[in-house]
């Protein structure tokens, strides 16, 4: 049974603009379809949904008025998602969100807080997440503490990881058009199915969860034997 699915949410923008929408119509119409998901990946008991909302790239190369759109969503989480979190849902993030506004960084330490006791499903949103900024950030912890490198261990060195609290994806989804990883949760994903679909984020609906679920129920799993 699928524990853990992660998913890269991709080709937002493009959605907007097909559809002849303001570029910032992308960001609540992406939000909203984490909350439908979120419902859906629950009935399927589901008990961990890893969605890649900001990259670190994505708040280096996007307009102010892109990151200003997503700091907003995330200024207003506890009302927007509040319905949903509040069913059993437990929040995390990944990612350093040290480059947050303080005021953004409050709200998602006050959501975390109040759906710490939850035990349905968690979701963790990666929020200036890249890989590449993981493993340095991991790396300066370990030196930090003058860690012995002849005595570290790859599962040790994964505590230092952001997701070193989650189990590791089993399935990692990637909407839109590109086959690639973007460096997503790589240190975690050697043994991860992967499943691309042109689906665009706004469009993976349910019925495409059942097909990603499916697709993953037939794969041959044999790793290790």
């Amino acid at each position: 049974m699928l524990q853990h699915l992660a998913i890269i949410m991709d080709w937002n923008r493009r959605w907007a603009k097909t559809r002849l929408l303001p570029a910032l119509a992308w960001h609540k119409a992406g939000a909203d379809n984490v909350k439908t998901i979120l419902a859906a990946a629950q009935q399927e008991w589901i008990k961990y949904l890893t969605v890649w909302a900001l990259s670190t790239e994505n708040l280096q190369k996007r307009s102010e008025s892109e990151v200003e759109g997503i700091i907003k969503i995330i200024d207003n989480m506890e009302s927007y998602l509040w319905e949903a979190l509040e069913n059993n849902v437990v929040f995390k993030t990944i990612g350093d969100i040290s480059k947050l506004p303080e005021a953004s960084q409050r709200v998602l330490q006050r959501v975390k807080e109040k759906t710490k006791d939850n035990s349905w499903i968690t979701l963790t949103v990666a929020l200036i997440y890249g890989w590449q900024d993981e493993i340095v950030r991991a790396t300066k912890k370990i030196l930090a503490e003058n860690k012995d490198p002849d005595t570290l261990t790859t599962q040790e060195f994964r505590s230092y990881l952001d997701t070193a609290f989650l189990p590791v994806p089993e399935l990692i989804v990637r909407t839109g058009w590109d086959i690639r990883h973007s460096w997503f949760m790589l240190y975690d994903s050697a043994y991860s199915e992967y499943y691309f679909t042109d689906k665009w984020w706004p469009d993976y609906d349910e019925e495409e969860l059942d097909k990603t679920i499916e697709f993953f129920n037939k794969s041959r799993r044999n790793f290790g034997k």
